[in-house]
């Protein structure tokens, strides 16, 4: 026995270097043959048969496993595809001069100003640039159901003096038409610097021409129309180039001297790439209204029947004849005057909700004046009722933009005049494309 196992263990030993395979194979026979077990089979020692039960489990361990790759991908909802709302108003006020009294047709007083843009602010209208109303008439943006846009002619110093002041306070943005000529000449005329102040708090420039004459009527009696052809052609085009060339803006913009032009003039100013003409004819700027005569209400001095035009838009009312209410505004006791659902600045994602005002703490409300309004269609049918003192009304179709401006209307039966609640609301219209909400 020792004789036979003693060489069979040496060879044993030089089978564990790696690189000898084949002297390997053959220890691995010699082995076999002598009876020594394998090192195979020493390292791996064999496993007992499976039971039945257990080969039932491993069958079932095998089936249920899913490889990751296989796995379906997460179902992300797409978001809506941008929805331009065709429906939006925009009223643009026209203001020239400004000084601490007033007195003609071209100037207001200061106060009388502030007093204006007080009553804006208070109603809630959004005041905003002539450069997004244009950005939504290409179908770029959306911009608010109700808007005003404010401009100013000529260059006047009242315009740096009285209004910048007031429309920087309330964050206004605001448009002023320059001509060539009344440019940073000395006496009333605004200069460079105040021009360059103005711009970087929401101003905007446009070009007012170069001499402010009326582009119908030739200078020069012995004019031929070719030469009238050329002269308005240089009104157009020099007074853009010299705002451009001094405030390094792109000039957009163009307001007819004293209101006047026909459709030849118009097309002129559009191929010279004006985007937008603004006229003084009263009226409110659509999606569709043509950009070469966008109409404009003009302030006459202190008088607020413009103002008072401008600002009433469909179902509304002028606002200089109500008071407007704050929608947070409490009573002496602290509580909500008006209780409003869904509340002001909330965001909901029921498309077709139910917009309830609750008017139990303002006290003794005649019925026949309670009126809601809501942007884009105006005065609704909404239900008061007299007993809980509750306002309601549920949109008839699935509301299709982010944003709801609504307005009500009430007058306590000791006041002289109504009060006005404005607020807004956003819809995330996301949601109702999640799976969820589609299954509602």
């Amino acid at each position: 026995m020792l004789r036979i196992t003693l060489p069979i263990f040496a060879l044993l030993s030089l089978a564990m270097l790696p690189s000898c395979k084949r002297l390997q194979d053959k220890l691995e026979r010699l082995a076999e043959k002598s009876g020594v077990p394998s090192s195979k089979s020493a390292i791996e020692p064999a496993e007992p048969p499976l039971t039945p039960e257990q080969e039932l489990i491993e069958k079932k361990l095998k089936d249920s496993a899913i490889p990751e790759a296989a796995a379906p991908e997460p179902v992300i909802p797409a978001n809506p595809a941008f929805e331009l709302n065709k429906s939006a108003n925009v009223a643009i006020l026209g203001y020239h001069d400004v000084r601490d009294r007033g007195g003609s047709p071209m100037l207001i007083a200061g106060s009388k100003f502030r007093q204006q843009m007080q009553v804006i602010k208070d109603s809630q209208i959004p005041v905003v640039p002539l450069a997004d109303v244009m950005a939504w008439k290409r179908g770029e943006k959306n911009i608010p159901q109700e808007a005003i846009v404010i401009t100013f002619d000529d260059g006047w110093e009242g315009v740096h003096t009285y209004a910048y002041p007031v429309l920087k306070e309330f964050g206004f943005p605001f448009t002023v038409y320059l001509y060539k000529k009344y440019v940073n000449i000395g006496g009333r005329s605004m200069n460079w610097d105040q021009i360059k102040e103005m711009m970087q708090h929401g101003c905007e420039i446009g070009s007012h021409s170069v001499s402010h004459e009326s582009l119908k009527k030739k200078p020069k009696a012995k004019m031929t129309d070719v030469e009238h052809q050329q002269w308005i052609l240089t009104e157009l085009k020099d007074s853009r180039d010299f705002l451009e060339q001094n405030l390094k803006v792109k000039i957009r913009s163009f307001a007819y001297p004293y209101g006047i032009f026909d459709d030849a003039i118009m097309e002129t100013g559009l191929q010279m790439g004006y985007e937008s003409l603004v006229t003084v004819n009263g009226q409110k700027v659509g999606w569709d209204a043509p950009n070469g005569k966008l109409g404009r209400y003009i302030i006459h001095g202190d008088s607020d029947t413009n103002f008072k035009l401008a600002t009433s838009f469909r179902g509304r009312g002028d606002v200089g004849s109500d008071k407007f209410v704050l929608a947070d505004a409490k009573d002496d006791s602290g509580r909500l005057i008006v209780e409003l659902n869904p509340k002001p600045d909330a965001t909901i994602t029921d498309r077709r909700p139910i917009i309830e005002a609750n008017l139990t703490n303002a006290g003794a409300v005649l019925p026949e004046s309670v009126k809601l309004r809501i942007g884009g269609l105006g005065t609704v049918p909404a239900l008061y009722d007299e007993a809980s003192k509750t306002v309601r009304y549920q949109f008839p179709y699935r509301i299709r933009r982010e944003e709801v401006v609504a307005s009500l209307t009430y007058q306590r039966q000791d006041a002289t005049q109504a009060e006005v609640i404005n607020w807004r609301f956003k819809v995330d219209l996301a949601a109702s494309y999640m799976p969820m909400a589609a299954e509602k």
